[in-house]
Order: C-alpha cells, then sequence, then structure tokens
C-alpha cells in the first residue's frame, strides 16, 4: 500500500470549487497512464481511495493504493513506482524542463490541464508528496511553461526509437505505444494495414525498434513515430539480436575509465 497527498497551496477560500475538481481528476487520470505503463494492464492494476481531505492553509487530498483482485490472477503491487515516478516526473518538468518519464502524449495532456491552474484564482501551487518516504516536489507555473516547449512538434526526420512495446488500439486511428529506453518517453507510433497489426498484435511487451517519421519536440524528445511498412517495426530476438555484452569490449577499452560497468551504467543513469 502507498500513500501519496495532493496540496493546494494558496487561499483555500479563494481556489474554487472547480480548480479542486480538476486537480484531483487530472492527478487521477496520470496516476492511470502511469499505472499502465508498470503494471502493462490497460485497465491498470491499482484502485486509489480516499484516506483523508483537509484544509489548514491549503486544500489537502490523500489517497491510497489498493490493489485491484481479480479471481483468476494475483497482481503485483506496483503503486510504489506508480507514486514515485508521479512525484519524480514533475520534479523533472519543475526543475529540468524535462518530460515526465512513462507518461504519454494523453497524460501529458492531463499534465497541461493540471499546471495550467496554477498561478489563477488563489492557486499558488501543487505540492505532490508521499508520507512514508519523505518525497516531495512543489509544482509552480514554471512547470506549465516547460510544457508550452515540450509537447509542440518542433521538427521531425527519419529516424528509430527501441523500447517496450505496450498498448494497441484501434479506436479511430491505429496505435501502439512504446517505453523508448534513451528518454524514457512512451512514444506513440501510427501505422497502417494489417500486416503490421497482425505484427504489432504479436509483440505486447516485448523490445522493439521502430522506424519511420519520428516527431520531436524542442528537446529533441520523440513524441511519435509514424510507420510506412511492416520492415519499419522490428521485435529483439526474432528479427534482430542483441548483441552479448563481452563482444563490444573491443570498441573502446577505456571508455567507462576506472569505473566498472556496473558502476558506470548507475552515475549515468542518475
Amino acid at each position: 500500500m502507498t500513500t501519496l497527498r495532493i496540496d493546494i497551496a494558496g487561499n483555500p477560500k479563494s481556489i474554487p470549487y472547480r480548480n479542486m475538481l480538476n486537480v484531483q481528476n487530472n492527478s487521477l487520470a496520470i496516476l492511470d497512464d502511469l499505472d499502465h505503463a508498470f503494471s502493462g494492464r490497460p485497465k491498470g492494476s491499482i484502485d486509489w481511495l480516499m484516506r483523508d481531505m483537509s484544509m489548514n492553509g491549503r486544500l489537502r487530498v490523500e489517497v491510497y493504493s489498493k490493489v485491484k483482485e481479480l479471481k483468476r490472477k494475483r497482481l503485483n503491487d506496483v503503486s510504489g513506482r506508480i507514486a514515485g515516478s508521479f512525484v519524480k516526473g514533475f520534479g523533472m518538468l519543475e526543475n529540468e524542463g524535462r518530460s515526465p518519464e512513462y507518461i504519454s502524449d494523453l497524460g501529458l495532456n492531463r499534465v497541461e490541464n493540471m499546471t495550467g491552474l496554477i498561478g489563477h484564482n488563489g492557486t499558488n501551487a501543487i505540492i505532490a508528496s508521499i508520507p512514508d518516504d519523505d518525497a516531495a516536489v512543489e509544482i509552480t507555473e514554471r512547470s506549465y511553461r516547460n510544457l508550452q516547449e515540450l509537447i509542440p512538434e518542433a521538427y521531425k526526420s527519419v529516424g528509430a526509437i527501441e523500447g517496450v512495446m505496450e498498448a494497441i488500439s484501434v479506436h479511430k486511428r491505429r496505435i501502439f505505444i512504446v517505453y523508448e529506453f534513451l528518454f524514457g518517453k512512451a512514444v506513440t507510433c501510427e501505422f497502417h494495414g494489417l500486416e503490421i497489426l497482425d505484427k504489432v498484435k504479436e509483440s505486447l511487451g516485448k523490445r522493439v525498434r521502430v522506424r519511420g517519421i519520428v516527431s520531436r519536440n524542442s528537446r529533441s524528445e520523440p513524441r511519435n513515430v509514424m510507420l510506412e511498412t511492416a520492415s519499419d517495426f522490428k521485435v529483439f530476438d526474432r528479427d534482430l539480436k542483441v548483441l552479448p555484452f563481452r563482444s563490444l569490449g573491443g570498441i573502446d577499452p577505456n571508455f567507462t575509465g576506472e569505473l566498472s560497468t556496473e558502476d558506470f551504467l548507475r552515475r549515468i543513469r542518475g
């Protein structure tokens, strides 16, 4: 079980009820978006229940997680990862001007809706925290301004992304989501044709490489990819092979300096 606390800082008596509902609804939608990323389930694996709602110099909503119960399957509790990514992602947006990891394009629209309230009608900031481990982030107008540079398309080019493929949708348009390795973004990939659809449906949860017209934002983060042929979609261990790490040793033996490979990777990942 994980507890997540969301405070709206400002004058509680001047904050519209509509703003309160906006924060509640959009934060829940973002949690659901992250749930899908970590559980791999279209309907998610976690329910969020009310623990507390109070007004003490700020409006506070506190929720706690409960793993959904299924008759034939026991689901993993990924609520800690969801809440941690929620706080960390807003920290990246607020302090580094980078897109929150694992949040899809739809999730980013929810982030925009929520942060767009800040600085208006008595809402000074939104504070998200996890009381059990002291993780916290203060979300200000800076997050909204940063989003205005991250959401729009800055340029397109032919390229490729790699990551784990999740979520297929054929409603209105045919898309799937790849949780891309380099930036940790949920990238929407659009395609046409039954040949690609059949291959995509067989590849849920697998590591893939997707090639096509890649749309990127001003930080060069991939936003979406348009595939043209079935050959643009390749699955590792079926269409592509992952080289053993030892076979890469001749590229640059001193690449990691005095650090071990494990320590080097840990350092660059932060």
